[in-house]
């Protein structure tokens, strides 16, 4: 509790003020003539006036400062909020789980992002969504057909890849980044069961990774899906190292 109720205090010199001026008004009526006169005279008058310009101002500064603690308390809610919201957001992105189709529609986006699927990416891409779905083989290729679409302008659908040295590589990646975001938007992220979002990126490093060379188009999508996955940056690092230095040892290997 405040230490000092400034609409009590407001209350109270109002009070005062109004009493003082009957006080003063019922004497007058009790005394002479002459005295009725100096106490209406415009001296005592400008007085009055005077302290009723008093209680304005202390009323006025008592609503200013009630303004200011009212602002302050709706600025340290709207503060709350923010925070809280961030905190939801963050447990949502923690739990984001995806259908194993839409994961193997990421996956295969990230494929196409540099403009080539080599036979390594396929190989691994058929392994993993065998593993995942005994019935791969009979939407793969409507599965493929769709991320392809996606990746293409209608000018260049049917033809080969957007070479992405190309002029139109900034565009090309463009439609995949847009495809893919739509893919990971949070209403995807509840699900009772799915590929979730540490699999998923783990995925995604092994398949960039299993030609030899992770290219910067698929570093920076897969940095894109992390962010908005709740992936951080550390962890990332840590994923993109642990896959890059298993890549290194079976190289060496064969």
């Amino acid at each position: 509790m405040p230490l000092f109720d400034i609409n009590k205090i407001k209350d109270s010199v109002s009070k005062s003020a109004d009493e003082i001026r009957k006080t003063i008004s019922d004497a007058a009526e009790k005394l002479p003539e002459p005295a009725k006169n100096i106490i209406n005279s415009e001296a005592v008058k400008d007085m009055g006036e005077k302290g009723q310009n008093m209680v304005d101002a202390l009323k006025a500064k008592g609503d200013e400062l009630a303004a200011v603690r009212n602002a302050d308390r709706k600025e340290r809610a709207d503060e709350a909020k923010i925070a809280l919201d961030a905190a939801l957001t963050n447990e949502r992105r923690s739990e984001a789980m995806f259908s194993v189709r839409d994961a193997l529609r990421i996956m295969y986006s990230l494929m196409l992002i540099d403009g080539i699927v080599s036979p390594e990416e396929g190989k691994k891409f058929d392994e993993m969504g065998l593993a995942y779905d005994q019935d791969f083989d009979i939407f793969k290729k409507q599965l493929i057909d769709e991320s392809y679409t996606a990746a293409q302008s209608e000018s260049a659908l049917g033809v080969e890849f957007v070479s992405i040295e190309s002029e139109d590589s900034g565009e090309y990646y463009d439609q995949i980044h847009d495809y893919v975001e739509n893919l990971i938007r949070e209403e995807n992220f509840y699900r009772t069961e799915g590929v979730q979002a540490k699999e998923l990126i783990n995925n995604l490093l092994v398949i960039a990774h299993s030609e030899g060379e992770y290219s910067t188009e698929e570093r920076r999508l897969i940095r894109f899906i992390a962010g908005k996955t709740g992936v951080d940056n550390e962890t990332l690092t840590e994923m993109e190292q642990a896959i890059s230095g298993q890549k290194a040892i079976e190289t060496a290997e064969d």
